[in-house]
């Protein structure tokens, strides 16, 4: 059996390997099923296609949603089952699924206690950040997102080399910035209490470097999948890079391992409770996309944060052995604007561009110079209205427009504010700047005329502070990523101090929505609705729990973490 399957990866098995547990890929989701499964007692093997572990959640904010969490109760913040529940029935609409919904909303709470206690790892609580949605039924004014705490990687020891960095442009000396950090390096050139934090964190860079000639202050999801795989580690559990699963084993009806192509050939891995593929969804698999969705065909290939290898790998494994791949989303994508960064090696770098469209002095426009959205919503709303607006032959691309005092009063993606140095962005290429909103025009490409008076007519109002076009900074959300030192509207000023500036983005990637369907214990599902025997699902492989709409940061690692901690208990059991 061996080598006949083997022959369909064309390599002979070298050897086999024995375990439990087999977990296919190594984000959130990924990680914290190993985790739980290894605390249970089971051996575990997560496997990587990739030379570093962690996937994209390790570059991502690591941010879990969790409605009704007890962390937030402690800190006097209210929720409910019951105002959750309503939030994802009023979201998903006719995709509700209570089956996996309710275990989500149910175990979400136990699985942060249980990843506080079983690892290094330890949650804040965003409160003040409210759901994208935060209008809608059962939609949360306060927000039901954490993050995880700053984490000295010293535990590590050399796994740290293997982790996935955080992506360059969302660094600061090399160090990830949390983001419960933003503010202090926004604020960081004109607030003493601000500037004071940003030198004790360069401080203690300039500490790691002699202790490891790196840093070790990790946050964000660098700190999530750097502490969950710190704990695995020390339960005695493998990691496998370099070793993409490439063909699922299934014996009798019953999913008992899979073949890996390693660097030292085909190994046949058998595993006595279960596999999971939890391997990032399809980003970067064009073909899929272009089905999904006409834009998608055409998306250049550097796009987002997920890494190049998330090809839809688990997806189609599971597949061949009769998994139901659900595509019926409300979205295809889970959008964010995203800058191209040039480097000095002349290549490109995305950046999804997440900060600071909403603040005073900014508009977003389309080629035609016309607003398109209110900038201040979220980053995949943003998307969803220009890709609404532009014609399916055509790359959805928009232009971030601002003026002097919002580049060094907040900055804008790479761009650090004031007093950092900034003119070299001019001098790459990234950043286009202007004496007069025509002549930035010009040297963009937009039509003049339309940019011309869509400035015009933003600025007759913003002096006011009123947006009657979009109704920008009119919500808990919109006000909460504003200025609240600005007044009377915390997201609206006028574009009039010279120069001119405009960074040009497009519709990227953060996730993919469609995927396997499974049940509330995480068991991929035929199409008539039957479990496969040991096969389970997590992460983006599996299809959204939001039905395929971006209800609020963190809705797809709030998830993961909790089927994967779900489908560990599961095999266990």
């Amino acid at each position: 059996m061996s080598k006949a399957l083997a022959s369909q990866v064309g390599r002979d098995v070298v050897r086999t390997h024995d375990c439990d547990f087999l977990v296919i890929g190594s984000g959130a989701a990924a990680m914290c099923a190993a985790l739980t499964a290894s605390v249970k007692g089971l051996k575990v093997l997560v496997v990587e296609k990739d030379e570093k572990f962690g996937g994209a959640s390790a570059r991502s904010g690591g941010c879990p949603w969790i409605p009704n969490s007890p962390i937030a109760k402690a800190m006097g913040y209210t929720d409910s089952r019951e105002e959750a529940m309503r939030f994802f029935r009023h979201e998903t609409g006719h995709r509700f699924d209570e089956d996996t919904v309710s275990a989500f909303v149910d175990i979400g709470p136990e699985m942060i206690d249980f990843v506080q206690k079983n690892s290094p790892v330890r949650f804040g609580f965003l409160g003040g950040f409210p759901d994208y949605h935060c209008d809608s039924p059962g939609g949360s004014q306060t927000g039901r997102a954490h993050y995880p705490l700053n984490w000295d990687a010293a535990d590590l020891g050399d796994e740290i080399k293997r982790l996935r960095p955080p992506l360059q442009s969302g660094t600061f000396m090399g160090m990830q910035i949390g983001v419960s950090e933003v503010g202090y390096y926004m604020t960081a050139g004109r607030k003493l209490g601000s500037a004071f934090y940003v030198f004790k964190c360069m401080l203690q860079r300039l500490r790691d470097q002699f202790r490891a000639g790196r840093t070790l202050r990790l946050a964000s999801g660098n700190a999530l999948i750097g502490g969950l795989a710190s704990a695995y580690f020390k339960l005695g559990g493998q990691l496998w890079t370099s070793s993409p699963a490439k063909q699922l084993i299934s014996t009798g009806g019953r999913v008992t391992g899979a073949l890996l192509d390693t660097p030292d050939g085909t190994v046949e891995i058998r595993a006595k409770r279960g596999v999971m593929v939890a391997t990032g969804g399809f980003p970067h698999d064009s073909a899929v996309r272009a089905k999904l969705f006409p834009h998608g065909g055409r998306a250049p290939e550097v796009w987002g944060l997920y890494p190049y290898g998330n090809t839809g790998d688990g997806i189609n494994m599971a597949q061949k052995v009769g998994g139901q791949f659900e595509t019926d989303t409300k979205s295809p994508v889970a959008f964010a604007p995203t800058y191209r960064l040039p480097n000095v090696e002349g290549g490109l770098e995305a950046m999804p561009a997440f900060f600071n469209r909403g603040m005073p002095g900014i508009i977003a426009v389309t080629r035609n110079g016309r607003r398109f959205c209110n900038e201040g919503r979220s980053y995949h709303d943003f998307c969803v209205n220009l890709i609404a607006v532009t014609p399916e032959e055509e790359e959805p691309v928009a232009w971030l427009v601002f003026d002097h005092r919002m580049l060094r009063r907040y900055g804008l993606g790479p761009i650090h504010p004031g007093p950092m140095p900034y003119k070299h962005f001019i001098k790459n290429g990234f950043l286009k700047c202007g004496k007069t909103i025509a002549e930035l025009a010009e040297k963009t490409g937009i039509n003049p005329e339309g940019l011309v008076a869509t400035v015009e007519s933003y600025n007759k109002h913003a002096r006011n502070g009123v947006d009657p076009e979009f109704n920008r900074g009119t919500n808990a959300f919109d006000i909460a990523n504003g200025d609240p030192e600005h007044g009377p509207n915390p997201c609206v000023g006028p574009l009039d101090k010279v120069p001119f500036y405009a960074v040009r983005v497009f519709a990227g990637c953060v996730g993919t929505f469609p995927g396997l369907r499974t049940n509330g214990k995480g068991q991929v599902l035929t199409p008539d609705r039957s479990p496969i025997p040991g096969l389970y699902s997590g992460g983006n492989d599996m299809l959204s729990v939001t039905g395929g709409d971006y209800i609020s940061g963190g809705c797809t690692i709030g998830p993961g973490l909790t089927f994967g901690y779900i489908i560990g208990n599961e095999v266990s059991a």
